[in-house]
């Protein structure tokens, strides 16, 4: 038989239940994906899964609750976890980011004064979004540092271990070192998918028990594996993944537990000590893997193990990388050693050269191919789903052609589109031209919205940048600077711009004549950029002097989309520039709430007098133009929709 119709009328029913929904790709994805399980799984199985399922989310959203908000602007504690441009800070009030390029020590006792502001909501294509994040973290609030005072240096083995790491020379050697030994400065998608799940430690007490089982009975083996594991945690102040495998490992001393009972207890267990963790991918990638192993292949068949396991990526990570499936189990050894050279090094230099190397070789075999986009998993979802529906000489061919079309997306990109990133009161805007022929950054946003920049990046399939534009030195513009430079590499980094840039039929103009000679708002770059038949100026930050400037220089500029000066200003956006210009719409980049009033009332009552229709990011999200041949379109992330020319 070709087809199995069963399963094929269960993948129907599942995709027309989820395109009817409501919301967004990566969540659609999510619940097409729980959705198929239930379908598929046998009537026992079924009340089995809606029962925990359900228990679950309960615990969830009972727990899930704001915190207490942070007004005070000085405070003080000990540092619990470090990335790169923020650290988390703890004491009595609750927890607390701090946005510092000082970056004290784990377990440092440090004094913060700065400015103090809640989580802001985000509309994002990809799914981000900072407020939902905090409430996860069980944060209070966030404090931009304005300076950072470490008390006393942390005296446990967890600070002793990330003093030793950081002394290591070699950049690589050492961010290598913290993320897999302590968790520090994980980066998005890729390998990190592991290590935020504690694979690698999971593959190294696998190692352990497997050379013990040489010499000692399998009793002496999973006390040897539990107290190990106990000690791990231990030393690293018992993480979540760590806590995962601990409760595994104690449900290995009685082997003889019935298996479901034992699923039942320690994942209720997880969600009950962690309820905040239960949306995160510490719970719910290794919860889907041992969901599936519970049943077997024929009441659960193959398609939905592709199918969860592809749209959690892409719910997690904004991206879909089909080798972190598919060589799942390659990966997680070579981690594992990566881990064990990592360790060895901090006392012989040498194993952290081989560590980086097979780190290198693993991270190019996990991105063969690519990943892809976010808003492509759907394809991607299908094609593995039929694979797993039909005949197996069907499945190969499917599967081959599977590997083929995930390879040729990762590069095509029929058309040219500009994206305005909601990074709150700041501005950041994604240009990609047409067949990945480049990908231009202008302006990275404040320190605070670096995660937003980055979930757009990894979203679209950006892995290098051709330019990184800066309009000007402020902090909302280019607070993430280093960050984005050190991650993407851009080919170009543009501050100053005398000269017109062309790239693939992208041409950039800098109109300002004072950007060179002047500091602050008044030196902005204004960029005026053709993509085809579209006209588009951004103003940056430029005051309504440089516009009439502009203006005198160039009598008759015209603009099809004119982004905002100054986030809606009203020293911005002057009723001559708005009149001349004559955009079709306008484009706004402000935060939530801010204290500026951002877009005043004087400049919306400008865009009204002369007939310019205004999208907002703190209304509306993401904001991205896609530029064809035939015509302009413009959607955002809260569903917003215009035809442009």
């Amino acid at each position: 038989m070709l087809i199995n119709d069963t399963d094929a009328l269960r993948w129907l029913v599942c995709v027309v239940i989820s395109l009817c929904l409501p919301l967004p790709v990566q969540k659609t994805g999510l619940l097409f994906s729980l959705v198929f399980v239930l379908v598929s799984a046998r009537p026992k199985q079924r009340k089995f899964l809606f029962f925990w399922l359900s228990s679950v989310l309960v615990i969830l959203f009972w727990q899930l609750k704001p915190s207490p908000a942070l007004t005070a602007p000085r405070i003080s504690g000990t540092v619990s976890a470090v990335s790169a441009n923020s650290f988390i800070l703890e004491n009595s009030q609750g927890r607390f980011q701090v946005i510092s390029e000082n970056r004290p020590g784990l377990d440092d006792q440090v004094e913060v004064e700065g400015e103090s502001s809640l989580f802001e909501e985000n509309y994002s294509f990809y799914g981000f979004d900072a407020k939902a994040w905090s409430l996860r973290e069980k944060l209070n609030g966030r404090v931009f540092a304005k300076t950072v005072k470490i008390v006393s240096a942390g005296k446990t083995l967890r600070a002793f271990l990330y003093r030793r790491i950081e002394a290591i020379r070699d950049p690589a050697a050492r961010a290598l070192a913290g993320k897999l030994i302590l968790g520090v400065n994980e980066e998005e998608g890729g390998l990190a998918i592991l290590l935020r799940c504690g694979f690698q430690i999971s593959v190294l007490i696998q190692g352990l028990g497997m050379i013990c089982g040489w010499f000692l009975t399998d009793r002496s083996v999973r006390r040897i594996r539990l107290g190990t594991v106990l000690g791990i945690a231990a030393i690293l102040h018992f993480p979540y993944p760590l806590v995962r495998l601990v409760l595994s490992e104690g449900f290995r001393l009685n082997p003889h537990r019935d298996k479901i009972e034992t699923f039942k207890t320690k994942w209720l267990l997880l969600a009950l000590l962690a309820p905040r963790r239960v949306a995160t991918a510490a719970f719910l990638l290794p919860f889907a893997f041992a969901l599936l192993a519970m049943f077997p292949a024929r009441s659960a068949p193959r398609t939905a193990r592709f199918t969860l396991s592809w749209t959690m990526q892409s719910f997690l990570f904004h991206a879909v990388n089909p080798m972190m499936v598919l060589g799942m189990r390659v990966l997680r050894w070579g981690l594992a050693l990566c881990t064990l050279g990592s360790l060895a090094g901090l006392v012989f230099t040498p194993f952290l050269s081989f560590s980086v190397s097979l780190a290198g070789l693993l991270d190019q075999v996990s991105g063969w191919g690519g990943e892809l986009p976010g808003q492509l998993s759907w394809l991607i979802v299908i094609l593995a789903g039929l694979a797993g529906v039909f005949s197996k000489r069907v499945r190969m061919i499917l599967f081959c052609g599977l590997i083929g079309i995930w390879t040729l997306l990762g590069w095509w990109h029929p058309w040219a589109s500009l994206t305005l990133i909601d990074v709150g009161q700041g501005d950041s805007i994604l240009i990609r031209l047409p067949y990945n022929q480049g990908n231009l950054l202008i302006d990275t946003g404040k320190p605070a919205a670096l995660d937003q920049v980055e979930a757009m990046l990894q979203g679209e399939g950006v892995r290098r940048l051709d330019a990184l534009i800066l309009t000007h030195e402020d902090d909302d513009h280019s607070g993430n600077k280093e960050a984005l430079i050190e991650a993407y590499q851009p080919a170009q980094v543009i501050e100053t711009m005398t000269e017109p840039l062309t790239l693939h039929g992208l041409t950039i103009f800098n109109l300002n004549p004072d950007s060179e000679t002047r500091q602050g708002n008044e030196g902005s770059l204004v960029l005026l950029l053709r993509m085809q038949d579209l006209t588009m100026i951004l103003s940056g930050d430029a005051p309504a002097e440089i516009e009439q400037k502009i203006l005198d220089q160039i009598p008759g500029l015209r603009a099809d989309i004119v982004k905002l000066g100054h986030h809606g200003s009203r020293t911005s956006s002057c009723a001559r520039w708005l009149q001349t210009l004559r955009p079709i719409v306008a484009l706004n980049s402000s935060g939530r709430n801010n204290r500026y009033q951002h877009p005043h009332p004087e400049v919306m009552q400008r865009l009204e007098d002369c007939r310019i229709g205004m999208f907002d990011t703190k209304q509306e999200g993401d904001i991205r133009i896609i530029v064809t041949p035939i015509c302009n379109f413009l959607f955002t992330a809260r569903r917003g929709f215009a035809i442009i020319g």
